[in-house]
């Protein structure tokens, strides 16, 4: 059977990963065997590498439990913000994405045995769902902490996820997990089927897994509550007060809170069915064909209490026709004694300002703001299907060089569906009678108006990729070095990406009461050309027991921009054995996705202030070019006396094609040390710095409103239009090139095992700390430091991070304790403390087909702080609490 670099490379870094270290046996010299390593494509030492990686092998995954491979990923110290995960029941959509070093998921490239992985489809996202990645065919994760661009091409920015499956397996094993938490929710399962066979000339692996992930809801939790404003049977604003209406349409003074909690999920459910294969077969001793195959069908759902109806978003009402006689005379009353408490303060109808309440009471009526729970709440359910199909030939030349070549074609679809949402031009024709039923709103919404308003929220999405490439690799012998001949990679790459979002016909429409979103369709494709160099310079010589540099090219044609090339330059240098220094500087961009080129208008209310409003709100005063047609032109002047009538203006957002991609810069500087006086000892710190440029960001919107009335910037008053009475009806808030992000931090790891005659105790401590994290605005001027912050539901930038691990491996079995670290720091309304969760992990090898494995998650229930003063968690923090599961497998 063929054996090219690659082959050998799965199986020495699996040994290394398994080991849980990096120990004496695997010192650079002639002995060690070269592999391939996620961030080069030429075969070298693993020792040699010269950027940091971190190596989950499937032992740790099996240890670990979970269900998905997000939930192990987010406990590493390099992951920076939670990405999305189950916790983020509001607008999570299902979704699972990761995100290195706080950058975001799309500047975060996950790839599948070295090779891209279809994006998830939901909104046209540029990320990849880790849902859609079956666990129990892993054999490792490899995590990069480094701008690789110059391998890669796109997306590399603050690093690689490249998950290893399994390739080969000889019978059949059957595996199945569950768990469930203390309190109640999230119970979970998944039962496994492995299946294989190894021959002369090849090898086949299957897998079919079902799995299951049920809610957690605010009743499951006692330290989870969520109260609104927005009431069963309405609350009623108005100038000269607020009020709670009953059941019975009385109005009691003062706006009352309801519980929503009790309609709320804090964690969504999911249920998957996943089936992956993957072969290959030696056609001759010098030539291999391969190919992989994967489908995986998801239902996810999320749960929400029913919508609110407000003012703001189109619920508006004309208190004399729509509100019930008996409402109307209690405002009426409430009305009329607060003028007759005016007039008896001392002012009178005369005066030039209009009297305190409005002049009438219908005039002083601001809202009716309502929950219609008897409608039901919003139940959401995406169902995802995810394709994915690799065919490809390998094979080793005479010369000892190796070739690779490879198409894949993946397919992300959905649907997704709301049910339980209203349609605003049903309640226009509800208003002006055409719909022949009574607007009975108030004190709880009629049937009548429910059955006739209420409609399920339809949309689909889809993404494909289509991907080819060629590449070559081997030492050129004829350029020598005293360590070694020069090692060479090369190769041509070719990749389409297309997607399309369909939202329901009455959001396009701009019928409901959300906000309006156009269809979403385009498509890209991107030609590259890369080129890798390692020059072995000195090895085993005095002073220098090795020293080596990377060079790495890439050039990538975009149809959507042209042309963008990126570099690489690395070095490690190892004056003794124990000790070695390893540098990187890259050049990483990232190019921008479908939804941010070719998404359609989607309409945002914003809280912005209009620079012309005259009253006491607008604390600047009017801006001088407001009446100046000359300067900002006449379709934008307004009235003396203009007044903004809402806060909110309408704001339209989308994609622009005009985008370019972002560029960065990354800096990494590490030492590794495997002292020779204590056996199995390995430290390194790594320190890294990441630029991030040109960056893809939303515009401030209030500066434009600014430069345009109060400077007179003719550019900035391109953006805006205003209607009949001067009124702005449209911004345009389009994302723009106007970001720049700056990180930088340390990475620590110390491994240590330690040998006894009754099995081997593994110890090892990751930690990261952040030491600056800054968001500049080129636009505004302004910098935002994030060092510390806590968002209110996601986002998390904590100072320190870490991960800490002791495992005792007995001959048939092993106990280990492991404890994750989250700092402390601020969210925008108060302090966050530290969080510290402790694992409990065991596994037995009842004998040679028979395993068992069990843990307990969040073993002191460790409960999440809230960040605000009342009832909000970053989805960052355990939503679980103490969680037990098991594990068994039988191996045929």
């Amino acid at each position: 059977m063929i054996k090219t670099k690659l082959s050998v490379a799965i199986a020495a870094l699996g040994t290394i990963a398994s080991s849980g270290v990096v120990g004496q046996d695997f010192m650079p010299g002639p002995d060690v065997e070269e592999v391939i390593v996620t961030g080069s494509r030429i075969a070298r030492d693993p020792l040699s590498t010269t950027g940091p990686i971190t190596i989950v092998d499937s032992e740790a995954i099996q240890r670990s439990g979970v269900g998905t491979i997000d939930e192990l990923l987010l406990q590493l110290p390099s992951m920076g913000n939670a990405g999305i995960n189950a916790n983020d029941n509001n607008g999570g959509n299902g979704l699972a994405f990761v995100d290195l070093r706080n950058l975001g998921s799309a500047r975060t490239l996950v790839l599948v045995n070295g090779r891209r992985f279809v994006s998830s489809s939901s909104g046209v996202s540029s990320a990849v769902d880790m849902n859609n990645i079956p666990v129990d065919m892993i054999d490792r994760i490899e995590v990069l902490t480094d701008g690789a661009s110059a391998v890669y091409g796109s997306d590399a920015v603050a690093g690689v996820i490249n998950v290893v499956m399994k390739d080969s397996f000889d019978g059949v094993k059957i595996s199945a997990r569950g768990g469930a938490t203390e309190e109640g929710g999230g119970e979970n399962g998944e039962l496994s089927i492995t299946f294989g066979n190894e021959g002369e000339r090849g090898s086949f692996v299957g897998n079919i897994s079902h799995s299951v992930r049920d809610e957690i809801t605010y009743n499951d939790r006692d330290w989870a509550h969520l109260t609104s404003s927005y009431t069963p049977n309405g609350n009623i604003s108005t100038a000269y007060g607020d009020f709670t209406v009953g059941e019975d349409l009385t109005l009691t003074e003062g706006a009352t809170s309801h519980d929503i909690g009790q309609y709320m999920w804090l964690a969504g459910a999911m249920e998957r069915t996943s089936l992956t294969l993957s072969g290959n077969y030696s056609i001759t001793d010098a030539l291999e064909i391969y190919g992989e195959a994967a489908y995986t069908n998801k239902t996810t759902n999320q749960q929400l209490a029913a919508q609110p109806l407000y003012a703001g978003i189109g619920f508006t009402l004309d208190p004399a026709q729509h509100l019930q006689p008996e409402i109307q005379s209690q405002l009426q009353q409430a009305w009329q004694d607060a003028y007759d408490a005016w007039v008896a303060a001392g002012s009178n109808m005369d005066d030039e300002v209009n009297p305190y309440p409005g002049a009438s009471w219908t005039e002083g009526f601001s809202s009716l703001n309502i929950r219609p729970v008897a409608g039901g709440n919003r139940e959401y359910e995406q169902e995802t299907d995810t394709y994915r199909f690799l065919g490809g030939l390998r094979g080793d030349l005479a010369n000892g060089w190796s070739w690779d070549s490879f198409v894949s074609y993946s397919k992300n679809e959905g649907e997704n569906v709301v049910t339980n949402y209203y349609s605003k031009s049903k309640l226009e024709q509800i208003l002006d009678g055409s719909a022949g039923i009574d607007p009975v709103f108030a004190g709880g919404w009629s049937d009548e108006v429910i059955n006739y308003m209420r409609y399920d929220d339809r949309e689909d999405n889809e993404y494909e990729l289509l991907n080819a490439a060629l590449s070559l690799t081997g030492d050129i012998e004829a350029i020598q070095f005293q360590g070694g001949a020069l090692g060479f990679a090369t190769g041509i790459e070719y990749r389409e990406e297309s997607g399309e979002f369909n939202p329901s016909v009455e959001t396009q429409a701009g019928t409901t009461f959300g906000n309006p979103q156009d269809a979403t369709e385009g498509e890209y494709s991107a030609t590259e050309l890369f080129a890798e160099f390692n020059l072995p310079i000195l090895s085993s010589v005095k002073y220098a027991e090795e020293l080596s540099v990377d060079l790495a090219v890439r050039y990538s044609d975009f149809d959507t921009f042209g042309g963008e090339t990126t570099g690489k330059v690395g070095f490690v240098y190892a004056p003794v054995e124990d000790l070695r220094f390893r540098a990187s500087a890259s050049t990483s961009f990232r190019a921008p996705g479908i939804y941010e080129l070719f998404s359609g208008v989607a309409q945002s209310q914003e809280y912005l202030i209009d620079p012309c409003d005259t009253s006491a709100k607008n604390t600047k005063g009017q801006g001088e070019f407001c009446r100046n047609a000359a300067v900002i032109g006449s379709d934008l002047t307004v009235a003396p006396g203009f007044t903004q009538d809402s806060s909110q203006v309408p704001t339209n957002i989308g994609g622009n094609d005009e985008l370019e991609p972002e560029e960065a810069e990354s800096y990494t500087f590490g030492i590794v040390w495997t002292p020779a006086f204590i056996e199995d000892l390995s430290i390194t710190l790594d320190y890294y710095d990441i630029q991030v440029e040109n960056a893809i960001t939303s515009p401030d919107l209030q500066l434009i409103l600014d430069e345009c009335f109060r400077s007179g910037i003719t550019s900035a008053c391109s953006a805006i239009t205003r209607g009949a009475g001067g009124q702005i009806i449209a911004l345009e808030g389009a994302k723009m090139n106007i970001g720049e992000i700056n990180t930088r931090g340390i990475d620590l790891d110390i491994i240590n095992n330690l040998h006894y005659d009754a099995g081997q105790l593994a110890l090892r401590l990751q930690a990261s700390r952040l030491l600056e994290y800054d968001e500049y605005n080129e636009q505004s001027g302004q910098t935002s430091d994030w060092v510390g912050y806590v968002g209110t539901n996601s986002g998390l930038y904590v100072k320190w991070r870490g991960l800490a691990s002791a495992t005792w491996y007995g001959s048939d079995w092993s106990l280990g304790l492991e404890a994750q670290y989250l700092g402390k720091g601020e969210s925008s309304y108060r302090p966050i403390p530290s969080h510290t969760y402790l694992n409990l992990r065991a596994g037995w090898d009842l004998n040679d087909a028979v395993s068992l494995t069990a843990g307990v998650d969040n073993l002191t229930d460790r409960e999440p702080a809230t960040t605000t003063s009342t009832s909000y968690w970053n989805s960052a923090y355990d939503f679980m609490g103490r969680y037990a599961w098991a594990g068994i497998s039988y191996q045929f």
